[in-house]
Parts: structure tokens; C-alpha cells; sequence
């Protein structure tokens, strides 16, 4: 069951970070490919005028609350989100889960220059 609420025309998972944590290790053991964003205050407004990253966040398989002014926002308009879930605090608890299961974990870095490019 999917619980997904619309923010102010953006679609927005009400997932707590261990539903978040199951979803994400179910699509691992599924061996199925998911896109994974947040949203803060800051990237809602730039997805007003950057039609990629709007397009980008709304065909994500997850979107998570990050900023807090999103799961206050979401409450003052009706939306009972549960808990924020913060990028970074994400992979922390996925890097644990990862070493608890005694996975491998990569990391992609890429140059500035190329990045650019995308």
C-alpha cells in the first residue's frame, strides 16, 4: 500500500526512516533498481523554475521529507507526515544496515566538470 500525499502538487512518501530503511532493503533483496530524493524548503523552490529536477523528483520511487519546514508546512495544510527523513541520516542508517548484513557499499564521485555537464 502506498502511502503517498500531494505537497502542494509535489508527491511526497509519509514514510517514517525505518519504513524508508525497509523499502529501500526490500528493492536490494528484489535486486530492483529505485530512485531515492528528498525535499527541503530550498529544493521546492528551485523545482519552480527547473523543469529537470521537478520531472527528476516526481518519478522518484521515494520521496522523503528532509527539511523540517516541509513536515510543518505538510501539517499546517492537513498532512500528518511522520517524521522527516534527512538524506544524510539515510546513509548513515544504510551504510549500518549494509554492515550488519556484511554488504559492500560503493561510492560514486564525480568531477565537478562532469557533473556540469548533466
Amino acid at each position: 500500500m502506498r502511502n503517498r500525499v500531494d505537497f502542494i502538487g509535489i508527491p511526497l512518501d509519509n514514510l517514517s526512516m525505518s519504513e524508508t530503511l525497509d523499502k529501500i532493503e526490500e528493492s536490494i533483496l528484489n535486486n530492483k533498481q529505485i530512485h531515492h530524493c528528498v525535499i527541503n524548503a530550498g529544493k521546492v523552490v528551485k523545482m519552480q523554475n527547473d523543469k529537470k529536477l521537478l520531472e527528476s523528483v516526481i518519478n522518484s520511487d521515494i520521496i522523503n521529507a528532509d527539511g523540517m519546514s516541509i513536515v510543518w508546512a505538510a501539517r499546517l495544510m492537513g498532512l500528518e507526515i511522520k517524521e522527516r527523513v534527512a538524506g544524510i541520516d539515510l546513509m548513515d542508517n544504510l551504510v549500518g544496515l549494509a554492515n550488519k548484513k556484511t554488504t559492500n557499499v560503493f561510492f560514486l564521485v564525480l568531477e565537478k566538470k562532469l557533473l556540469k555537464k548533466l
